[in-house]
């Protein structure tokens, strides 16, 4: 019906227009199909909202004058969402009251709860917390400032703040700009002005008058705009700050009038970007996180600092004399005490006196004591867990072996004596060793003697098992641990063994014997890192990291002048190069202090992964001198490549979309 409606009107406007020429009359009849004879059909719905809001007014105007009121309020194109402001909205000068936020129609309006300070100008930063209605599409980087006097300020300080340890930008640390220059005002006043870093690490303090300043920046956990010294991380700028601003003219080539130029150019203010890396101080405040009696011979004690040699235990309920040995970890902050008197190690419960150094509330040094009641840990069937580590504690029941299956010499073995209790070595040795590898073997309790000479290691292909000489050293940073040295040769098979009875313990139990079979890789297998680094004129410690967001330290170098270093042996994999600049010399890195004035140690990164690939060397110059603008960015270089060919494959993909679609609407 609805084909027959359309030929029947064309038919009469080609009666009506009959003198008129064929072309003009099949154009006519084209506009007519398409406009009338259509196909019924449900709208496709518009392209999706993308664009943001748009800001249309404000009362008071931007960077108004004189303002006396306390309200301010902003009006966009559509309406917004205000869930996010309260909480991301910084104003500076801060605010002692928390201030209001709604909305109305179209408006967004920030109500001030208290009076503003005279010839002062606010800055109000929204950052991105300004979203529609419909897609929640963020209005990026909003600032909006006014004077409360007739003087609009606009000095500003910019920067940018990161992690000390690993150079990552900090977000949301709070910057703290100081008039009172003395260098307790950030523990003891609110500042004069402040700001907050974006994702990015970066700040922006605005509408700064003249003066000198002390910057900061603080994760002020606590949101006193304050510092609280041991409980917050800080950055310092070493400097005072004295803000500036310059015009610097420039010529345009643009003509205006017969014999002028028009001039052009930019405000340069200083000083420049200030670069500050945020830091925890080590300050020594003593005291004993934690404790415990593991096993009936063997206790814990954890603390916040290390306690080196201030560190004493003695008996209260019991006159006993060299009782116990003494572990402290590589730190010396967790310390490990095995009793050594088996009849001490019997009874349910020690107690014990610790001491060790402690600051009093003057700061100053005394020593402090604890009362401890070590009780033994007791299993559900209250009998004493036995001491970690050790194998076959308990003994077999009667009338059956080991394995648990039943003597074939029946009653007789009731009278049996029960089989000696060994401990089991524990070991690092897998099937597979790298050429660079050590083997590891750690003893669950101190040894009292160790017969190395019972310790081998040879050819598993050799029937003779003509030991290789090695060489066996106790571990410096693990106690009870031995490290054994040799030169692998690549594809090889070998045999690690030690012989039952070589070690004993304090407490007289012997070790298990140990037999471990393992074969190294070939050399084609690695590839290696060569650095060559330039401009090292202090020590510097080279780091070998994964490359994961841990940063694991898989080997380091320790430098003192310009060469090149070799990390060889490397499986193919990714990696991360790490430098730290050891300013002091004692080969690990330090942290900083305000209380002391220094700053924490430099720290740079490569600025890449580095892939390793078999058999091949990967060559890298790199400049270690000292910089202040120093920026983490690493890239993957193979990451970024799938990327641009991702993009690629997606925009060929959309040309041939719009085009079948262009096509279907030429057809239609």
């Amino acid at each position: 019906m609805q084909e027959f409606v359309c030929l029947y009107s064309i038919s009469k406007i080609m009666k009506v227009f009959g003198k008129i020429p064929l072309f003009f009359v099949a154009a006519l009849a084209w506009i007519v199909i398409i406009s009338s004879c259509a196909n019924v059909g449900m709208p496709t719905g518009g392209p999706k909202d993308s664009i943001p809001p748009v800001l249309i007014n404000t009362q008071p105007g931007y960077k108004s004058l004189g303002f006396g009121g306390n309200e301010v309020r902003l009006t966009f194109n559509e309406y917004i969402v205000s869930d996010q402001i309260s909480e991301i909205l910084v104003v500076s000068p801060p605010l002692e009251k928390r201030l209001s936020v709604r909305t109305k129609s179209k408006t967004l309006i920030i109500r001030f709860n208290e009076s503003l300070k005279d010839s002062s100008t606010y800055s109000l930063d929204f950052k991105n917390s300004i979203v529609d209605n419909n897609e929640k599409n963020p209005l990026r980087n909003v600032r909006f400032s006014f004077s409360t006097g007739d003087v609009y300020d606009s000095l500003r300080v910019a920067g940018r703040v990161v992690n000390s340890f690993n150079m990552e930008p900090v977000e949301n640390a709070l910057l703290l700009l100081h008039k009172n220059l003395h260098d307790s005002t950030v523990y003891r006043e609110r500042p004069d002005f402040i700001a907050k870093t974006d994702e990015y690490g970066i700040f922006l303090i605005d509408n700064i008058p003249p003066g000198k300043y002390h910057l900061f920046a603080l994760n002020d956990a606590n949101s006193d705009l304050k510092y609280n010294e041991g409980a917050e991380e800080i950055a310092f700028y070493d400097s005072i700050i004295v803000p500036s601003a310059e015009f610097e003219a420039g010529l345009d080539t643009l003509v205006r009038g017969v014999d002028s130029l028009l001039v052009t150019g930019h405000t340069h203010f200083s000083p420049g970007p200030i670069y500050l890396r945020q830091f925890t101080e080590d300050l020594f405040e003593q005291y004993l996180d934690s404790y415990g009696r593991e096993t009936a011979y063997k206790c814990n004690f954890i603390f916040n600092e290390p306690v080196g040699d201030t560190f004493n235990v003695r008996l209260l309920n019991e006159d006993a004399d060299d009782w116990y040995m003494l572990e402290p970890n590589h730190k010396k902050d967790s310390l490990t005490l095995w009793v050594t008197d088996t009849l001490l190690a019997k009874q349910d419960t020690l107690l014990m006196e610790v001491s060790y150094i402690q600051f009093d509330t003057a700061q100053q040094l005394y020593l402090k004591h604890d009362t401890l009641e070590m009780k033994c840990t007791v299993s559900k069937d209250g009998a004493k867990d036995q001491k970690k580590g050790r194998a076959n504690d308990k003994k077999p029941p009667a009338g059956k072996q080991r394995d648990g299956k039943k003597s074939d010499k029946g009653q007789n073995d009731e009278n049996a004596p029960p089989p000696a209790i060994q401990f089991t070595w524990a070991n690092s040795i897998a099937s597979t060793v790298e050429l660079n590898q050590k083997l590891r073997i750690t003893s669950p309790e101190p040894l009292k003697k160790f017969d190395e000479g019972k310790v081998r290691l040879y050819l598993t292909g050799d029937t003779l098992k003509i030991p290789l000489k090695y060489k066996l050293e106790k571990d410096t940073s693990a106690w009870r641990t031995y490290n054994i040295s040799f030169k692998w040769e690549p594809e090889t098979d070998y045999t690690f063994e030690i012989d039952s009875a070589a070690a004993e313990n304090i407490y007289g139990v012997t070790s298990l014997r140990l037999a471990k079979k393992f074969m190294t890789r070939e050399e084609d297998y690695y590839g290696s890192i060569i650095v060559k680094a330039s401009g090292v004129d202090s020590p510097v410690i080279l780091q070998l990291l994964k490359s994961d967001d841990n940063e694991t330290v898989l080997s380091e170098k320790k430098i003192e002048s310009s060469q090149s270093v070799t990390f060889n042996f490397l499986a193919p994999n990714k990696y991360k190069l790490k430098a730290i600049l050891d300013k002091n010399k004692n080969g690990k890195w330090d942290t900083g202090s305000y209380q002391d004035r220094y700053q924490p140690e430099n720290v740079y990164y490569w600025n890449n992964i580095i892939k390793v690939r078999s058999n091949w060397d990967n060559s890298i110059d790199w400049d270690l001198s000292p910089k202040a603008t120093y920026v983490k960015k690493i890239i993957d270089p193979e990451l970024v490549e799938q990327k641009r060919k991702e993009a690629q494959e997606k925009a060929k993909r959309e040309k041939k979309h719009n085009s079948g679609q262009q096509n279907n609407l030429l057809q239609n």
